[in-house]
């Protein structure tokens, strides 16, 4: 059950979307929500400032230090204010926290002391990014100890839920938190896995039935074909689904470096809500 929800927020359209999910889920389950924002330390680090300070001609970056790191402070509690008056709407009173450090180390530690991080697929810089792993999101999913639920740019509530299933170890424990939060949704549930081979689709949808029987969900089971994280994708676009819940990151990091993996493909690429669990 979710009793807390970290949604760390940047102030961007894309964090007040992830805001609204964050807002939803905090409904349902009556949950405690906390809005982070983190000050990137590598704004203040010397390269950074000795670079800006150097082209515009001022004198050295260390007495522009202290004033920097204030207008840094200022705006995270603009932020903050923001996010708090964007859930008060909602009748919800947010905790707040202003913390500096690197942003997806800082999200995963505070991430320990939640049930749940709510995050934007996407932040505030948006438009510059590469795509390539590495992004705050992805890191986040790889390092938190709390299921992430990744958010797109647009809001809708849950009404179809697709789980992937792939029989691995992140994957059962995905179709295990699906099973805990969802029971008691009233809402179309669909478990997924993409193979070739009879035999192991047979042993996929045995597995799934008894692990789910004791919940007493009406799940459908669908086998999907061709490569993993664009048959899913497909699939999910086709039936109108709401949210995606899956394992995060079932393969080596190297695998996930050089091919990029199932999870980065679907973060990447998906236009709906992914629940990750690791």
């Amino acid at each position: 059950m979710i009793k807390s929800i970290l949604i760390p927020t940047d102030g961007s359209p894309n964090s007040i979307v992830a805001a609204q999910y964050g807002i939803y889920l905090g409904s349902i389950f009556e949950a405690e929500i906390t809005g982070l924002n983190v000050i990137d330390i590598r704004a203040l680090e010397g390269p950074f400032l000795s670079d800006i300070s150097g082209s515009l001609g001022f004198s050295p970056y260390q007495n522009y230090l202290p004033k920097f790191q204030h207008i840094l402070e200022e705006r995270a509690d603009l932020i903050l204010n923001g996010f708090k008056n964007y859930c008060q709407r909602s009748s919800v009173q947010p905790r707040l926290k202003r913390l500096s450090g690197i942003i997806p180390s800082i999200i995963s530690e505070e991430a320990k002391k939640v049930d749940l991080v709510v995050i934007a697929q996407r932040g505030e810089h948006e438009e510059w990014s590469t795509g390539l792993l590495g992004s705050t999101t992805e890191s986040v999913v790889r390092k938190s100890p709390r299921p992430v639920l990744v958010t797109p740019k647009t809001y809708r509530e849950f009404n179809n839920i697709v789980i992937a299933y792939d029989g691995g170890n992140e994957a059962n424990k995905a179709l295990k938190t699906a099973c805990e939060l969802f029971s008691s949704f009233t809402c179309n549930v669909t478990v997924v896995f993409v193979t070739e081979d009879d035999e192991k689709s047979s042993e996929l949808t045995a597995e799934v039935r008894e692990f789910v029987g004791p919940y007493q969900i009406d799940i459908h089971i669908t086998r999907l074909h061709g490569e993993h994280g664009k048959a899913i994708l497909d699939y999910a676009d086709q039936k109108n689904t709401d949210l995606i819940v899956m394992g995060a990151f079932g393969h080596s990091r190297i695998h996930d470096l050089i091919l990029g993996g199932t999870t980065a493909y679907i973060i990447r690429k998906s236009s709906i809500p992914i629940l990750l669990q690791r």
